[in-house]
């Protein structure tokens, strides 16, 4: 495996529309079942996401909209103010901090703080919300640090880092005995979540996130981000230009979490490490380890990523 490949921007611009209309013509042949519960963004997530898409919208409108929900904007005034966004003095009010992250951004975050309080609304049979959450901004955080590594898209790998899973627990509720029998059996073998839920069902969570973002009307490249994001190997193999830059979100998909979605995933990532010279494994995990810890929400304290791949390492050495 080699992550060697450079990308040109100048001389092949990413096409996300067509990387996206290969997605979605795929999922046309899936029978995702009708009657699981998906979450329902808030009122003011769905208009903001809708008027954010306009090019000639005002900021002022969008600001509007925003200050009609305090949750959300307590939120993103939260998430700017974070250390890796944090200027010099806080951003206290929510037309500034739009300014500070972009239009774009400000609506891929509020739809993903929108999941959040529509999943905590909708509860979980088997998912844990405030670790799901937890895990989920693990994702981001090493993404956004691998891509700014290499040089990428650093908002798409976290915006794809963030949301990549949202459909499991709309999924492990309707389907709860199947995934119970996943963790009981087929993840003790160290089998992928995605691959045996398309075994299984005929769909993944993958490819149900990207039909449930093509109806939200997310954008094309974060849409690409949450279907591709267990294909570790097409980031790197596919001509696209597009694909390598889906690369970070890919490697934060073998991240640990509590549905064991990937039983070898830091296995694999140390394989990656050994044989990529463009960044270093435990230079991440330390990175995300202390971004981490500056956006844990009350006393849900995160798994630390260099102490699981120090106990990986050293379990593989001991094999």
């Amino acid at each position: 495996m080699s992550v060697a490949k450079e990308v040109d921007s100048g001389a092949s611009l990413p096409n996300w529309a067509s990387l996206r209309g290969n997605a979605l013509e795929s999922i046309q042949s899936v029978s995702i079942p009708n009657d699981i519960e998906i979450p329902a963004l808030p009122q003011a997530v769905t208009e903001f996401s809708q008027r954010a898409a306009d090019p000639d919208v005002k900021l002022e409108e969008l600001v509007a909209i925003v200050e009609t929900s305090a949750g959300l904007t307590v939120e993103l005034l939260k998430f700017v103010n974070t250390a890796r966004l944090r200027t010099a003095s806080p951003i206290g009010d929510v037309s500034t901090a739009i300014a500070r992250v972009g239009i774009r951004n400000a609506s891929s975050y509020l739809v993903a703080t929108g999941v959040k309080a529509a999943n905590n609304a909708l509860g979980s049979k088997l998912i844990h919300q405030r670790h799901a959450w937890s895990e989920s901004l693990q994702k981001a955080l090493f993404a956004q640090a691998a891509a700014r590594t290499l040089k990428l898209d650093a908002d798409l790998a976290f915006m794809g880092g963030l949301l990549q899973d949202f459909m499991l627990p709309a999924l492990t509720n309707r389907f709860d005995s199947e995934y119970i029998s996943f963790l009981e059996n087929d993840a003790k073998d160290g089998r992928d979540l995605a691959e045996w839920e398309q075994e299984t069902f005929g769909w993944n969570h993958a490819t149900t996130g990207a039909f449930i973002a093509g109806q939200w009307g997310l954008p094309d490249d974060l849409l690409c981000a949450i279907y591709y994001h267990h294909s570790l190997h097409e980031s790197l193999s596919r001509p696209e230009v597009e694909m390598f830059k889906l690369f970070p979100v890919t490697l934060s998909g073998l991240l640990p979490d509590q549905l064991r979605q990937s039983g070898r995933g830091i296995t694999e990532l140390i394989k990656v490490d050994s044989k990529c010279a463009a960044f270093s494994l435990d230079a991440l995990c330390a990175t995300v380890d202390d971004e981490q810890m500056d956006l844990v929400d009350g006393f849900n304290i995160p798994n630390q990523l260099s102490t699981i791949v120090q106990e990986v390492r050293k379990a593989t050495e001991t094999c």
